[in-house]
């Protein structure tokens, strides 16, 4: 009997042994995923299985004018010329050319919101006032002098699927509401967001034919993975500007896109992303990242935020711009280049909120940066008066780290602030 316990014992201290291992085996091969401390974001899991990575060929699309009319669509900013400095068009450069040092190229000016959403009011509204119904004029004028104005689309459009069951809000819009997107003079939206697939894949396809439809250039989202990371550029002035998006906020793992399912791009792992942004270097002289990350209603950024804007801005991106939050965050500086946090919700609820637009104006002498404070009033957009600013702008100096803005909205850098966090 006692030798039977003592081989007893034996056997189990071994099972013990080679499961302490295998489990050190799969974590030091990344085979489980674990949320960094401090992500509180409801809609994640704690802890979910990360199937083995597909390797994928990265690589960017670029819809050429000569392309859009064959498919029967017109360019994403066309008919776009009041106010503008130039008319953008889908057209970008070839794959290996690059721009950088063309003669006589202008100033290009882009404009970014942030979160979108069109609620059950606003559609009666806008059926019955137009779009005076989401914005008011003076917003509506800043929003058409952009050469290219960009924003996360926080909704599918469509009419077909399920809500997820487990989500508290799940999103959808009717695609005859496109209409309002073309009235805000929108040319690309980010469609990486823990919203998009809501209702299910079919919803997406909807989303992506609207789109097209109307000539709304879209990234972050796409019928197979390769769709979804393609790099979007824009001929602007002599310059060509490309635009990625991704999310760092999914409900689950399967709204990820593959090579063969539809979905989202993701930057949980910032590699991909990071390939992307390389990509868009050998051909684009402005790269955007909109990216889709942080904690919802708080107005301070995760450290992860931080440090993957730095990987982002050391992979070649000129600008990052982040949503989610649902409130506004700070604005700081990497190398030179500035990281957004968040820029709250732009048109999204029925609330009272303040929002901004940002405007970065390319050119010869670098970016120049102006922020539009604007206050969000039962679902309608306006821009803040002017004695309304100064306090505006004393807020997001307390919230942004080494810059100054003056009067007319001018973001200055003071300090190149590690955004790493180091």
């Amino acid at each position: 009997m006692r030798a039977f316990l003592k081989y007893l014992a034996r056997g189990v201290l071994l099972c013990a042994g080679l499961l302490v291992l295998s489990l050190s085996v799969c974590l030091a091969a990344g085979l489980f995923w674990i949320p960094e401390a401090g992500e509180s974001d409801a809609e994640i899991p704690k802890v979910y299985v990360i199937e083995p990575k597909e390797e994928e060929q990265a690589g960017g699309e670029t819809q050429t004018a000569e392309n859009t009319a064959e498919q029967g669509t017109e360019s994403p900013a066309a008919g776009k010329t009041e106010g503008g400095e130039g008319t953008a068009a889908s057209a970008g450069a070839d794959a290996g050319a690059d721009s950088r040092t063309d003669s006589g190229a202008g100033p290009v000016k882009m404009l970014f919101a942030g979160d979108l959403f069109l609620t059950d009011l606003l559609q009666t509204k806008y059926s019955q006032q137009g779009i005076s119904a989401a914005a008011s004029e003076g917003l509506l004028s800043a929003l058409r002098e952009a050469d290219i104005f960009m924003l996360n689309q926080e909704f599918p459009f469509g009419t077909t699927g399920e809500a997820m069951a487990e989500k508290e809000y799940t999103f959808r819009v009717d695609p005859g509401y496109i209409s309002v997107l073309s009235d805000l003079s929108v040319d690309i939206v980010t469609l990486a967001n823990n919203h998009m697939l809501d209702f299910g894949r079919s919803p997406l396809t909807e989303t992506l034919n609207t789109l097209d439809g109307a000539g709304i250039a879209h990234v972050g989202a796409g019928e197979n993975l390769e769709e979804a990371k393609a790099l979007k550029t824009f001929e602007v002035n002599g310059r060509t500007i490309g635009f990625l998006g991704a999310s760092r906020v999914i409900p689950e793992y399967s709204w990820n896109a593959s090579s063969s399912t539809s979905g989202l791009f993701t930057t949980y792992d910032a590699s991909a992303l990071v390939e992307q942004i390389k990509k868009a270097e050998e051909s684009c002289d402005f790269t955007v990242v909109y990216v889709h990350w942080g904690v919802e209603r708080s107005t301070q950024p995760e450290e992860y935020q931080r440090t993957l804007a730095k990987q982002y801005i050391d992979a070649g991106a000129d600008a990052v711009i982040g949503a989610h939050p649902h409130v506004l965050q700070g604005i700081e500086y990497y190398q030179g280049k500035p990281v957004f946090y968040s820029l709250g919700n732009f048109i999204f609820n029925n609330g009272t909120y303040e929002s901004m637009l940002v405007e970065l104006t390319f050119g010869e002498n670098g970016t120049e940066i102006r922020l539009i404070p604007c206050v969000s009033e039962a679902n309608r957009m306006r821009l803040l008066e002017e004695d309304e600013t100064e306090a505006f702008y004393r807020n997001m100096e307390g919230l942004s780290s080494g810059i100054s803005i003056d009067s007319g909205g001018r973001v200055s850098r003071q300090t190149d602030a590690d955004v790493s966090g180091e």
